[in-house]
């Protein structure tokens, strides 16, 4: 067994985090009969979820020492049992809105002028996937978005012109969905939203989650910025052990990155757009 303690440059945050890479065994061979699950195993795709729980039941081991659910549904589950029930667009709702985005000069965000002049058959899926890989990277937290302009200005011309398009562009859609809704902008957004609270010191996680005594992250061949910095979250809000189960082929390059990811001051902040 193989495991690596990460290091940041808080040190309470890095004890709680351990890497394997291949060993999912590990984590089956704790399944036992529970009255409540101990263990909360977040897949960022069901496919995953169901791919172990399948995986047990060939075994007949039980299942219910564990809860399996992704981040975006955790972080819906913390903020919901402090105010009403959360609410968010979901892909649909984001490309029905963007199809009435204007395209008038007048009414443009500056942002998005250039991309649209750049890019003139661009449509609501092209925005769309704008706009969620910068959050992707980003999170949109100021000092991502200051460091990923900073890699993109190194580039040669034109590149370093069509990066920097594309970033404005991808903020200007998230800024324009904002104003155009009452709801947050995406389940990611939500995800951020419960990063600040646990951040913040809200209890909330124990009042929600007090019988869990560990989470699992599986299935994890990258890490986005939103659940880097839920991570950081969650270890700020419990004491619970926390394991990261990497896939085979990127484990070394992100068990050597993640404490830097890590490192990030206040975790969930968003760049005022």
């Amino acid at each position: 067994m193989s495991t690596t303690d990460l290091h940041t440059t808080d040190d309470d945050i890095a004890s709680q985090i351990s890497i394997y890479c291949g060993e999912e065994e590990r984590l089956l061979n704790r399944a036992d009969r529970k009255a409540t699950p101990t263990e909360l195993v977040l897949a960022p795709t069901e496919l995953h979820q169901r791919n172990l729980q399948r995986r047990l039941r060939e075994r007949t081991q039980p299942q219910n020492a564990f809860e399996f659910v992704d981040p975006k549904t955790v972080a819906e589950v913390l903020l919901g049992a402090a105010d009403p029930a959360p609410t968010s667009l979901d892909r649909v709702d984001r490309l029905a809105l963007l199809q009435s985005l204007p395209t008038t000069t007048p009414d443009q965000l500056s942002g998005l002028r250039p991309l649209l002049a750049a890019r003139r058959d661009v449509g609501p899926q092209q925005l769309e996937q704008i706009r969620s890989e910068v959050e992707s990277m980003t999170n949109f937290h100021p000092d991502r978005i200051a460091a990923l302009r900073d890699v993109t200005d190194e580039f040669a011309t034109p590149i370093a012109d069509e990066a920097t398009t594309l970033v404005d562009g991808g903020l200007a859609v998230e800024t324009w969905l904002r104003n155009q809704t009452d709801k947050a902008v995406s389940k990611t957004a939500l995800l951020r939203r419960a990063t600040r609270r646990l951040v913040g010191g809200d209890e909330v996680w124990t009042d929600c989650y007090p019988d869990i005594e560990r989470i699992s992250l599986v299935g994890v061949s990258s890490i986005p910025a939103p659940e880097v910095d839920f991570l950081y979250g969650l270890c700020t809000a419990t004491t619970a052990d926390i394991e990261l189960h990497l896939r085979p082929g990127t484990s070394e390059y992100l068990t050597m990155r993640l404490p830097d990811l890590l490192s990030i001051d206040y975790p969930g902040r968003e760049v005022n757009l």
